[in-house]
């Protein structure tokens, strides 16, 4: 029957039709009855009303929201994204993650350390763990990217904090290396956080995957830069 007849035809049918049995349900139950002529009274204000509503209610089409991708490291250069993990009362993970500047897999490592649950301190472990990793892969020339925002400017800052030590073993290690320090988004960084996460479940000590990730579906072989 759908098919069969027009929508706005269709739209009267089902108005009718719930209209009669309200009307018969009213008579049934309520002893109010209705007249033919007053149910197709009631029918055409119905329909009136909802062609009013459609007519001033536009439609809003939302814009799809953009998803965010780690922008691409420049000529020449890889990427190593990093992130840390902390586990009340076990400790904590750095965790850090190499592609090139295709977006293909290179290589990547966690550090489980049992015991250490300040994040601030993970977060500047796991830029060392990207230099650690970066030796692992023979690289030269290197971004280090981390959504940390006290991380990245102390490394850049050389600053003394209670990651001071860490921060001087950065600096000097980064001397064999082509390399720059960078802030990017959480949303852009979800590969790193989820290795992190990841690497909470196992035992203390460094963990390395080269050449293949430890679960293609959590990190796949090639992901999409953003030039």
């Amino acid at each position: 029957m759908m098919e069969a007849l027009s929508h706005e035809l269709f739209v009267t049918l089902v108005v009718t039709l719930w209209a009669i049995w309200n009307a018969r349900r009213k008579a049934i139950h309520e002893g109010i009855f209705q007249s033919p002529a007053g149910t197709n009274a009631f029918v055409k204000r119905f329909i009136s009303e909802l062609q009013t509503i459609k007519q001033q209610t536009p439609v809003e089409r939302l814009p799809y929201p953009r998803v965010m991708r780690p922008r691409a490291p420049p000529m020449d250069y890889v990427k190593i994204h990093v992130d840390a993990g902390v586990r009340r009362g076990r400790g904590g993970s750095a965790a850090a993650i190499c592609r090139d500047r295709q977006g293909n897999y290179l290589g990547s490592s966690a550090l489980v350390i049992a015991g250490m649950e300040d994040p601030a301190i993970l977060e500047t472990i796991a830029c060392r763990e990207a230099l650690a990793l970066a030796e692992d892969l023979n690289l030269t020339h290197v971004i280090i990217a981390s959504d940390s925002k006290q991380a990245i400017p102390d490394i850049k800052n050389g600053a003394r904090g209670r990651n001071g030590s860490i921060v001087h073993e950065i600096s000097l290690r980064a001397t064999l290396f082509h390399c720059n320090f960078c802030f990017e988004g959480r949303d852009a960084n979800t590969e790193a956080h989820n290795l992190a996460k990841f690497s909470l479940g196992r035992g203390p000590g460094r963990h390395v995957w080269l050449g293949q990730p430890h679960d293609p579906i959590c990190i796949p072989p090639v992901v999409a830069f953003d030039e």
